[in-house]
C-alpha cells in the first residue's frame, strides 16, 4: 500500500524538467524575441510547454535562473499544475535541477532538457534523461499535431 508521500513522488507521468534559458538561447525564434523582451520569451516558452504538461504526456517543470529579490532555491512540485520555478540570486537553474534531480527517487522517470553539456553530463551521471531543445520541439510540434487530429476527429463525430 502507498503512502500519501510515496503516490506524490511517484507521479502518474513522466517528469520533464526544462532549463528555461538554455531552450530560449537554442531557438532562433526565442533567441531574438529575447533581445527584445526577455519577458515575452518567457512568457511564450511557457505557453508552450503549458499545452504539452496540460496533454497529460508530461509533468512539466520549467526552471529559470533567478536575478532579482528572494526566490526558491528548491524545486517544490505541489500539485497537477506545471511548475515554474527561478533559482535564488545565489543559485544557478542548473544547481536547481541537480538538487531535484538528485533528490528523486524515480529517477529514470525523469527527463531534463538542456543544451548544456557539462549539465547534461551531470544528470546523466544521476540516473536521469537528457535531450536536446531540438528535442523538446519536435515533441511540441507532434502533440500540437495530435491535438488538431483529435478535434478533427472530435469535429467529424459532432457533424455526424
Amino acid at each position: 500500500m502507498k503512502t500519501e508521500a510515496a503516490a506524490r513522488e511517484l507521479p502518474a507521468t513522466p517528469v520533464l524538467v526544462v532549463d528555461g534559458h538554455s531552450v530560449v538561447f537554442a531557438w532562433k525564434e526565442l533567441r531574438e524575441l529575447h533581445a527584445r523582451s526577455p519577458n515575452q520569451a518567457r512568457h511564450l516558452l511557457t505557453e508552450r510547454l503549458r499545452h504539452l504538461h496540460d496533454s497529460g504526456a508530461w509533468s512539466v517543470i520549467l526552471v529559470f535562473d533567478g536575478r532579482f529579490g528572494s526566490r526558491p532555491d528548491r524545486i517544490q512540485p505541489a500539485s497537477d499544475d506545471m511548475v515554474i520555478a527561478y533559482s535564488s540570486p545565489d543559485c544557478t537553474a542548473d544547481s536547481l535541477i541537480e538538487g531535484f534531480v538528485a533528490r528523486r527517487k524515480d529517477r529514470q522517470r525523469v527527463t531534463v532538457v538542456t543544451a548544456d553539456q557539462a549539465e547534461r553530463r551531470t544528470i546523466e551521471a544521476l540516473g536521469a534523461w537528457c535531450s536536446s531543445p531540438e528535442w523538446l520541439s519536435s515533441a511540441l510540434g507532434e502533440e500540437q499535431g495530435n491535438l488538431v487530429e483529435a478535434l478533427g476527429r472530435v469535429h467529424r463525430k459532432a457533424r455526424w
